[in-house]
């Protein structure tokens, strides 16, 4: 017997189905027994037998049952007692029919306890036994393409023959598996947008049809579709400027005219000027017209964030101390869109102000920039005093940002017992960092892996001939659920004659909160006499594992090692371990680590958290 359902609508897949849905008709059990009322048709509202109970679901452990569960209020733990009416009896038993249809039981059985016998008083717990029987599977799928598409493929397009040969093995619903009402509708909606998403917008469905035969538990799926015409882009329709000149849209590489459309082309020129200093929102899209489909129009519109920005945070880390910082951005400064980023940064252990000018970009994935910089701070017994000026190029493709700069430094170090140091470096630098994480501020699964290379020339500037390196990768892997692992390893050398007239800032020093947890911050490296300057070399490594409680609060446990020094033959890498608290906040997570120094034989508390207003 082959039985088709037309516009199955029910609880929980109510508008799921698109052009067509599955036809199918439950058939009642013999063996049910129902109300003398229920089987006469209309129940009689004056006669109908009424008892006070509630109703309990009795089904094997399955998805299906926790649908049940979910979907029918009767079925709620904490219901309260109620009428059972045969009007009650007839809509939960299509109520259940339904349900199980969308999961492709199509012949349930549904058995009430003796809903007719119920004593007139008192409350009654009805048993509602419910049996899924065979699940329908699918035994064939059709799947045609007409339109534009369709011809070029009988014409001989090798790109669009290997286009429908994935689209077919993409499909999600295939032969031998079991019918699902939400698996049948996911299927069309993904087959429609793999079209809609490259070249053919307008692309629609004409047909679908799911062929069910309750007899044999089997089904055919037929769907048809149209791509439409090939959509090729048009004009760029600018709406929103104001603030900012029109060519500053032309720096994010727009699509271009003649460009084949494709979403993910239009979402990547978005994504590039929604991450650009100038706009707080933007959107870039096309009104797929069939008939505009030579040249259809790309519609972007901005909201501009305004030019200037005044902001001031407090905060406090173990490392430096207590802070508060006022910051001033002016986007539009001397010239337009050159953005001006500044701030004054005030720490128990750390002052520092700093001016940079970002230029326009020259194009979408390169940033050009300059500033000046002023800096001082008392941390490990070492007073230093910075200047810097310096250039910079940043540039991005795909996962991978490069780095390209120069800067000219002076710097003072005093520490105790020793004569004070200046110093100066002209350092030309390089540097790559590939990331790949699922969530930039807070990643639980990816890698990130950076490496540095900087120079110094004694003959043009600076006061020693120097290369420094330094590698970093931290690995994030998800573990169950929520728990996450993250591994992370530093590596760091620096090729001269002697360290004497390298900048400090150019040398290794470690510890602290985000190094060698246990360890004051920057409190290892090369000891004297109250104070720990910086080493040519330096190694750390640190494990950890964090099991996150709820979506707020998590724990943690690690050990880290590392050291730095004047070489490796003196590199003796420093233990600490503990346990630590963590709070998920929308700029990542904060941290409270309590971490065991094995060599101090010590506990320290680490911890850092800023607010800004």
């Amino acid at each position: 017997m082959q039985i088709r359902l037309r516009s199955l609508l029910m609880l929980i897949c109510a508008g799921l189905c698109s052009a067509g849905a599955v036809r199918a008709q439950t058939e009642t059990p013999a063996s049910t027994e129902l109300p003398a009322s229920e089987t006469d048709g209309e129940a009689n509202t004056t006669n109908t037998k009424t008892s006070s109970g509630r109703l309990q679901l009795q089904a094997a452990k399955s998805h299906w049952a926790d649908l049940l569960k979910e979907h029918i209020p009767e079925f709620a733990s904490n219901v309260e007692a109620q009428n059972i009416t045969p009007a009650l009896i007839r809509r939960l038993r299509l109520d259940i029919s339904n349900i199980m249809v969308t999961e492709g039981y199509f012949s349930p059985l549904i058995q009430f306890d003796n809903p007719d016998q119920l004593a007139t008083t008192g409350n009654k717990l009805i048993h509602v036994t419910v049996e899924a029987g065979p699940r329908t599977i699918i035994e064939n799928v059709s799947l045609k393409v007409q339109g534009p598409m369709a011809d070029a493929i009988d014409a001989g397009d090798k790109a669009l023959i290997k286009r429908r040969r994935a689209m077919q093995e993409d499909w999600g619903l295939a032969v031998g598996q079991p019918f699902r009402e939400a698996d049948w509708s996911d299927s069309k909606t993904q087959m429609l947008e793999s079209l809609r998403a490259d070249a053919y917008a307008a692309a629609s469905m004409t047909n679908s049809e799911a062929k069910i035969d309750a007899d044999e538990h089997s089904g055919i799926l037929q769907v048809e579709v149209d791509s439409g015409p090939v959509f090729t882009l048009g004009e760029l329709r600018v709406t929103g400027l104001q603030r900012y000149p029109s060519w500053l849209i032309d720096r994010y590489q727009p699509p271009k005219k003649g460009e084949v459309y494709s979403r993910s082309r239009l979402l990547d020129f978005q994504r590039s000027l929604q991450n650009s200093a100038y706009f707080a929102t933007v959107a870039v899209g096309i009104d797929p017209d069939p008939d505009k489909a030579d040249a259809i129009p790309v519609d972007v519109t901005v909201l501009e964030r305004q030019a200037r920005d005044l902001s001031f945070g407090l905060g406090y880390s173990t490392n430096t101390g207590y802070r508060s910082e006022i910051a001033y951005r002016d986007r539009n400064i001397l010239d337009p869109a050159w953005d001006l980023r500044s701030a004054l940064r005030l720490e128990q252990r750390r002052q520092l102000g700093y001016a940079d000018i970002y230029l326009p970009p020259r194009e979408s994935n390169v940033l050009d920039s300059f500033g000046v910089l002023v800096e001082r701070e008392n941390i490990a017994g070492v007073r230093s005093s910075r200047n810097a000026l310096g250039v910079k190029r940043t540039s991005t493709r795909g996962h991978l940002e490069q780095r390209l700069g120069l800067n000219m430094v002076r710097e003072k170090i005093a520490s105790e017992g020793e004569a004070e140091e200046v110093s100066k470096a002209l350092v030309a630098s390089i540097g790559w960092t590939w990331r790949d994480v699922d969530q930039a501020l807070d990643p639980r699964k990816g890698e990130i892996l950076q490496f540095d290379l900087a120079a110094s020339e004694k003959a043009l500037l600076s006061d020693q001939r120097f290369i420094r390196s330094y590698a970093k990768y931290q690995r994030w892997i998800p573990v169950r659920k929520t728990d996450t692992v993250i591994l992370r390893a530093e590596l760091g050398a620096v090729f001269s004659k002697d360290e004497e007239g390298i900048p400090e800032d150019y040398l290794f020093r470690t510890g602290g909160s985000t190094t060698v947890r246990g360890y004051g911050y920057q409190t290892l490296g090369i000891q004297h006499i109250g104070s720990t300057r910086g080493g040519r070399v330096m190694a750390t490594a640190s494990a950890e594992y964090v099991h996150w409680l709820n979506q707020s609060w998590g724990a943690a446990t690690f050990l880290d090692v590392g050291n730095a020094a004047d070489n490796w033959r003196e590199l003796s890498l420093k233990q600490g371990m503990g346990v630590g608290a963590r709070y998920k906040t929308p700029a990542g997570p904060i941290a409270l680590d309590l971490a065991y120094g094995r060599q101090t034989k010590k506990v320290r508390l680490d911890f850092s958290i800023a607010i800004a207003f």
